[in-house]
């Protein structure tokens, strides 16, 4: 059995020691100053493995009426034992980690931390009981007045808007709702025209596309903070890739990559700005050999196929939950499980549908009845 070990200074607690242990509210970032700042670590920050037992709860905050024992919703650590001057505290490093540093290096001399047999040298520690604050009004107003990013605008639908627990403390704020990660409103374009001539019906697989890119998300072990989402309106196949940064050549790389394996579409649709359309078909067509504009800018993308949309935002609140360090390394797996689950209006799976009725991979460009102008002016219906 793993051996648990205590976060806290000069606490031997251990999973042996019949204790029960919490994990550190990542997905919380006001409540997790506050457990730190309880805590007093000087440069330290729990990562997803950081324990914390219960002996530094107060009794009120632990709920042990279930089946298992769990933190109340407000409960704060304030029980610590502390040496006069704040320490700063020794990390077991593992070799093969991406993150570790050899002794020699520059960074790694900045950032050695103080052992703890020379902080045992300090005077004698008192047992203390830390008082419960409210954050200050300062705190309060930093909290909801994020640092806006020069960026261009990203896109993203309400699931992910609406995450309470968003991990934003890996990265600061720029997690934060009201900031770039607001998806482009799509309330102004409407659906519901009766005029034939500004209809443009969906009717098989493979042939109109939707294409996003959610971010920025909490930057992984790999470097991938974005994710791109290429949709079938149709079919309801999804394709979801990690990219590293938001440029247009990175797109139009994992479009490509999607092309080759499916075929051309009739075209995709896309709610990015309009000059990011535009590299993003440049890049394109020096990438594919073709003349034509594969990428439409069109305010429907995200309206056209709604159920969608929240399938694919759901997916990506979980992952990130479940696995802030390494959801690019889940992305796969859970996209795969997406195509395979029936959907609730097709009722059929996305992979039937897609790659089970003997569709053939378009080989070249397809010609279009209608111009860029009116495509932007149509509203889609999926039959």
């Amino acid at each position: 059995m793993a051996k648990f070990k205590c976060s806290a200074y000069n606490c031997k607690s251990t999973n042996a020691s019949g204790v029960t242990f919490f994990k550190f509210p990542l997905y919380n970032r006001r409540k997790l100053k506050k457990w730190l700042d309880n805590m007093r670590w000087k440069g330290w920050t729990p990562s997803r493995f950081s324990l914390l037992c219960s002996n530094h709860f107060e009794e009120k905050c632990i709920d042990r009426t279930g089946k298992f024992v769990k933190l109340q919703q407000d409960a704060v650590p304030t029980i610590f034992s502390f040496p006069e001057h704040p320490v700063k505290k020794t990390l077991a490093i593992n070799p093969r980690s991406k993150r570790y540093k050899p002794p020699g290096s520059e960074e790694s001399q900045t950032s050695r931390a103080l052992s703890l047999p020379a902080a045992a040298a300090a005077p004698k520690t008192a047992k203390l009981t830390v008082k419960k604050q409210k954050p200050s009004e300062t705190e309060e107003e930093a909290a909801g007045d994020p640092k806006r990013s020069d960026r261009w605008r990203i896109v993203t639908d309400e699931a992910l808007m609406k995450i309470e627990s968003f991990p934003c403390f890996f990265h600061g704020d720029y997690c934060l709702p009201q900031q770039d990660i607001l998806w482009a409103p799509d309330d102004s374009f409407n659906v519901e025209c009766e005029d034939p001539e500004k209809l443009i019906e969906v009717k098989e697989p493979w042939q109109w596309l939707g294409l996003d890119v959610r971010g920025p998300l909490p930057a992984t072990l790999n470097g991938h903070k974005y994710i791109l989402t290429v949709t079938d309106y149709f079919s309801k196949w999804v394709e979801a890739l990690p990219m590293q940064m938001c440029h247009a050549s990175q797109v139009a790389q994992h479009v490509s990559d999607i092309i080759s394996h499916f075929g051309f579409p009739l075209r995709i649709l896309s709610r990015l700005p309009h000059d990011i359309v535009h590299k993003i078909n440049r890049e394109l067509r020096d990438q594919l050999k073709v003349t034509i504009s594969l990428v439409v800018h069109h305010q429907q993308t995200g309206t056209a196929d709604l159920t969608t949309q929240r399938l694919i935002g759901r997916m990506t609140s979980d992952l990130i939950e479940e696995h802030p360090a390494d959801w690019d390394v889940y992305l796969p797996a859970k996209v795969f499980s997406l195509c395979f689950t029936e959907h609730s209006e097709t009722k059929e799976r996305p992979f039937s549908v897609l790659c089970c009725r003997g569709l053939q991979p378009v080989p070249s460009p397809r010609g279009l009845n209608f111009t860029y102008s009116k495509i932007r002016e149509c509203a889609f219906v999926v039959r």
